[in-house]
């Protein structure tokens, strides 16, 4: 009978004691607690992003009963797929919807629209939206109608991730139209005993998986970022540890496999041992 294994001796826990200090949404931040926790860490959560559905669906609803007009549907994120998800129950419609599209995903979230009886047509090996137009390259897909259900980011400045994709699809001949299908917006208060243990020093790890916790959390720090300069600082994956370096920060820690949090919590240990 297999169990999970809780029962490890405290010298088998890279990340044992160690407070780690991480901005993810509270989409997200239960999973990835969690693993800190199993794992030994002390997580401290503090959420410089707020992910939440749109007050407004009319433009998603629109694109939805006219996918016949794409070529593909290109999600890239977990909140994409579940505001897709939840839209088609909403309008009463299935998966039938997609016939004659293609689509694509990054990483796990394969998985989900797999759940939902949609075929994932493209998984590329690298889990990032510059890994979906390399493999459109190399499939020779040089046209056609893509479908981006994306956030609509308010409140602070959007991360470049999703206008380079447009822009790489673009150069590829691809016509993409981006739809906004949950909000994104900047947490500005409520996190001051979080902060003030960053500020004293009391952390040992900063762990970031976007760019956008990143810009939360140098606005709320303001003239103090300079705390981050003394902090060991982690990225889930190349994109969030570009987006860091772009704002000066050193980086020492990127997970190789971006794909599941499971991956980063190995890079955090790999540092650690």
């Amino acid at each position: 009978m297999e169990i999970e294994r809780t029962l490890i001796a405290r010298k088998d826990l890279p990340l044992y004691g160690k407070r780690v200090l991480f901005c993810t949404p509270r989409n997200y931040a239960q999973k990835l607690g969690r693993l800190l926790i199993r794992h030994g860490a002390l997580p401290v959560w503090m959420p410089t992003i707020v992910i939440e559905p749109m007050q407004d669906y009319s433009e998603f609803d629109a694109a939805i009963c006219a996918l016949s007009d794409y070529n593909w549907v290109s999600f890239t994120s977990r909140n994409g797929i579940e505001a897709f998800c939840c839209r088609l129950d909403v309008l009463g419609l299935d998966k039938n919807v997609l016939d004659g599209v293609r689509v694509s995903a990054l990483g796990n979230d394969g998985k989900l629209l797999e759940e939902r009886g949609i075929e994932v047509d493209l998984l590329p090996a690298a889990a990032s939206t510059k890994g979906v137009v390399e493999e459109l390259e190399r499939r020779g897909v040089t046209s056609g109608r893509i479908l981006l259900p994306v956030p609509e980011v308010y409140g602070m400045d959007e991360p470049s991730v999703i206008p380079d994709y447009c822009g790489w699809l673009t150069d590829l001949g691809m016509q993409p139209h981006r739809v906004p299908v949950y909000a994104t917006h900047r947490v500005t208060g409520g996190l001051e005993v979080e902060l003030q243990l960053l500020l004293d020093g009391k952390l040992d790890l900063v762990a970031f998986t976007s760019v956008g916790e990143i810009d939360g959390l140098l606005h709320m720090l303001g003239n103090d970022r300079h705390v981050l300069d003394d902090q060991t600082i982690a990225c889930y994956g190349p994109v969030t540890a570009n987006g860091a370096r772009q704002r000066n920060l050193r980086v020492d820690i990127v997970a190789d496999n971006y794909s599941v949090f499971e991956g980063y919590i190995q890079a955090l240990e790999r540092h650690y041992r």
